[in-house]
Formats: C-alpha cells, structure tokens, sequence
C-alpha cells in the first residue's frame, strides 16, 4: 500500500515538474520597453535581449521561439543590414514553416529576395 502510494506521488509530481520547451529570456520583458519608451537604448536593450535567447537556445539545444529571428531580421532592417536581416528572416522560415506566408511577404516587401 506504501508502494503504492509513494508510486502515485512521484506520478503526480512529475507531471507538474515540466521542462521548458522554448526560452524565451527576458525578451518580453525588454521588447515591450522597447515598445513603449522607443528609445534607441530600450531598442538595443531588446536586440542584445534576442541574441542572448538565440545563444542560450542553443545551449539548451532547443529551437528558438516562433518570430524572434523575424522580431530580429525587422531590427536589421531598421539599421540596414539588409544581408543579415535576410538570413533571420530565412532562419525563421527554415525553423517555423509555418512562418512562410510571413516571411515570404517580408522578403518581398524589403527586396530581400535574391
């Protein structure tokens, strides 16, 4: 009975013990700054917010949350780095499929496509 107990315990307990499956960082956070104070410090305070989500993703080896690479490409865009932004955009698509309609717009609309 003891065993049976502790078995459904441990159950219980591991279901409410889940492992994240995307990181999302504090880009939240410093993308709805960068939203409201839209100064060029809380916009570098986002972009740095999304390198740090794409560096730590892939140290958890986990895939980067759907539209930061896009959330990031439109940065790029901003500072006319039209080559990189591109890239992110191409990775969004590459990892998101779904994200194609989107992405291909985007590369459209910004003469990104090659």
């Amino acid at each position: 009975m003891k065993a049976r107990a502790a078995l459904l315990l441990c159950l219980l307990l591991s279901a409410c013990a889940q492992t994240s499956y995307l990181y999302y960082g504090d880009s939240s956070h410093a993308y709805y700054k960068a939203v409201k104070h839209a100064t060029a410090q809380s916009v570098a305070d986002y972009k740095a917010s999304l390198e740090r989500v794409f560096s730590e993703s892939a140290r958890r080896q986990q895939p980067v949350p759907p539209g930061l690479y896009c959330d990031y490409a439109m940065l790029l865009i901003a500072e006319k780095d039209f080559s990189a932004a591109r890239e992110y955009l191409l990775r969004e698509k590459s990892c998101w499929p779904e994200s194609a309609l989107l992405v291909d717009y985007l590369l459209q609309r910004y003469r990104l496509e090659p």
